[in-house]
């Protein structure tokens, strides 16, 4: 497979995206990079250190992961 990283000018589109598919999974997502409806969307997470999308289209050939990295847990916190 070829690796068709996400444009820099590109992550707050695609973060919006990822937004609104995590709202409403079933709905279809455009791309961030062409627009094209049907962007396929896979959570890879590893809860609660990191969050990682990966992010293909087929119009455009993208196929890209986006890695959020989050806080680990505060050990003795019920949180």
């Amino acid at each position: 497979m070829t690796t068709n990283p996400l444009p820099a000018d590109k992550m707050l589109v695609a973060l919006q995206r990822i937004a609104a598919w995590r709202a409403a999974p079933d709905d279809p997502v455009a791309c961030p990079v062409c627009d094209a409806s049907g962007l396929a969307i896979v959570d890879q997470s590893a809860r609660p250190y990191a969050e990682w999308y990966a992010l293909t289209c087929t119009a455009c050939g993208l196929s890209a992961s986006i890695h959020l990295p989050m806080a680990p847990p505060i050990p003795g916190s019920d949180t």
